[in-house]
């Protein structure tokens, strides 16, 4: 089996173009199982990070979609935690944004058919630059999955318990 390379240079010059009026909309896909390896934490957190300063900052001026894995074709327990706690992180940070009226990036779960152990698209990170995609056929592509009715279902803030030990199902609020 071979490790699909990440060009981390490609990733953050795209990824801090965010912050540039030209730039209006971005197609994230990260459904490769290699984004929940630890090494890649760091990596990970810092488009995370990108993502949400560029969207607080420029507000409705930027479009974000994100494309990635809905369910784990693996049962690795690394695995599984950094994907929980990957998808728990997206989610509240959406959370965040709408409760302060902020459009939040748009986070799509793709769906992999029957026993489908890999996604059929490949990671990138396309943007909409000037009204050009820096790659169209690929950011094509990724539109057209995220669009297609059953492919992708939506991560929201329903995903989430927010009960947590302090929340109002804690039996310990009422006493």
């Amino acid at each position: 089996m071979t490790v699909p390379v990440v060009d981390t240079a490609v990733w953050r010059e795209r990824i801090a173009a965010l912050e540039s009026d030209a730039v209006t909309a971005a197609v994230i896909v990260q459904c490769d199982l290699i984004w929940l390896r630890p090494e890649f934490l760091g990596m990970r957190n810092e488009i995370d990070h990108a993502v949400m300063a560029a969207q607080l900052r420029r507000g409705d001026g930027l479009t974000v979609d994100r494309v990635i894995l809905h369910s784990l074709p693996v049962e690795s327990a690394a695995a599984v935690g950094a994907f929980e706690e990957w998808q728990l992180r997206m989610s509240a940070a959406a959370l965040l944004l709408c409760a302060d009226g902020r459009p939040a990036p748009r986070i799509h779960r793709l769906i992999l058919a029957g026993d489908g152990s890999s996604a059929s698209i490949p990671d990138m990170v396309e943007l909409l630059h000037n009204g050009d995609w820096t790659d169209h056929p690929r950011a094509g592509r990724a539109l057209d999955i995220i669009r297609t009715v059953g492919a992708t279902t939506p991560l929201t803030g329903y995903d989430m318990n927010l009960d947590g030990p302090f929340g109002d199902a804690d039996p310990s609020v009422y006493m």
